[in-house]
């Protein structure tokens, strides 16, 4: 650990001469064990006098405490973006440095549950984001009427329930961790909405009664304003989504991509979320096949027969990741072709998805060449399209 210090100095506290030859914009700086007595001395230097943009401290396994407050002795700051990880701001962000941060990142101790205060305090702060720690809360209010809040990310979220009360210039809201509640206030400039929930044993037993706990599709959408897109992973061993709970209509996005879908789930409960979103335009399903194969039918042959010609007359695109040609997959994908009579283009192909690392909370397909015998791919193409005279274009990779 010694030498870690020694080697920190001696790039941290060159001189002038050095610093100016070789600047540098973003750092980060990790500390391990109980070796704080020159935090100060580190977090001062590197925003101070090398001028970063973009500074991220980690703190392994204790807390430590730094006041922003000692940065407001210096002028013409260049910090914008500050991540920190157990180390928690002594001054509760009423300083300059404060105001200035465009970008924040909390994690583990960092965060200390004052959301309302850093927003009112951090008047610049466009991004920001929350990893949350593993002690549950049974609600969490935002309520920052004043905030220029843009992007807002909840990472290893384990709150009950969301109340964004007040933030009327968000635009992007990113939630991951445990299944949580949610309910939409004052948010006009909102248009894109992540969830990425993942329910395991450790947190499917509802306290109260003791059973599984499940949730309707509705508690997640608990007055949502118009979205431009909705991107959905609902992950578990067991499905968790109660498939018989109609939806209302709601938000009307135009585009809705569900990754993640475990294979051993009921496909009813996104046939119900089709059915509150009728202005919708583009879909994209991700099918995982690495979870265990279904053991039972879906219900999509027995919709099949009473479905409505015209139920999704906006939608225009169709894309099924993860496709196997498996009867309950076909089934899925005629069902979706025969209510949608805009339709021209399906595209079925093998593949996984992944985070865009170009834009916060979308998705990405990342190709899998699969190959087909002729003899399979003709039989999928007849069973998809028997029954259709115009049928859609469909490309199967």
């Amino acid at each position: 650990m010694r030498r870690y210090v020694k080697q920190v100095n001696a790039f941290l506290l060159a001189s002038k001469d050095v610093r100016q030859r070789r600047p540098v914009q973003k750092l980060r700086l990790q500390m391990l064990g109980r070796w704080h007595e020159n935090i100060d001395e580190w977090i001062t230097t590197a925003v101070a006098k090398w001028g970063v943009e973009d500074f991220e401290f980690v703190s392994d396994d204790h807390c430590l405490g730094y006041d922003l407050k000692q940065l407001d002795a210096y002028r013409n700051l260049w910090l914008e973006r500050l991540a920190l990880t157990n180390c928690e701001p002594v001054c509760a962000y009423n300083c300059l440095t404060a105001k200035r941060l465009t970008k924040l990142s909390l994690s583990d101790s960092s965060y200390t549950g004052m959301v309302n205060d850093i927003l009112a305090n951090c008047v610049q702060l466009t991004d920001f984001r929350i990893t949350q720690s593993s002690y549950y809360r049974a609600n969490f209010f935002i309520y920052a009427p004043s905030s220029k809040l843009k992007n807002l990310q909840l990472d290893r979220c384990n709150f009950g329930k969301i109340y964004l009360t007040c933030l009327p210039c968000l635009e992007t809201f990113v939630c991951r961790g445990r299944p949580t509640k949610l309910s939409y206030g004052e948010v006009p400039q909102l248009r894109r909405v992540s969830l990425d929930y993942l329910q395991t044993e450790d947190n499917d037993i509802d306290d109260e009664s003791g059973s599984k706990r499940t949730y309707p599709p509705s508690k997640f959408f608990k007055r949502v304003p118009q979205l431009d897109c909705l991107v959905l992973q609902f992950k578990g061993p067991q499905m968790w989504i109660e498939p018989f709970v109609v939806l209302s209509e709601f938000a009307q996005p135009k585009k809705l991509f569900i990754g993640n879908v475990p294979v051993n789930w009921d496909a009813l409960w996104i046939l119900l979320l089709l059915d509150a979103t009728p202005a919708l335009e583009s879909l994209h399903v991700h099918i995982d096949n690495s979870w265990e194969e279904r053991s039972a039918g879906d219900l999509c042959d027995g919709l099949d027969a009473g479905a409505r010609q015209d139920r999704y007359r906006h939608l225009k695109e169709f894309v099924v990741a993860g496709f196997e040609g498996l009867g309950w997959q076909t089934g899925f994908v005629r069902l979706i072709m025969k209510r949608s009579p805009l339709l021209r283009r399906v595209h079925l192909l093998d593949g996984e998805v992944r985070d865009d690392e170009q834009e916060l909370g979308a998705l990405q397909i990342v190709p899998r060449r699969r190959e087909w015998h002729e003899c399979e791919r003709a039989e999928v193409l007849d069973d998809l399209t028997a029954g259709f005279r115009w049928p859609p274009q469909i490309i199967l990779e």
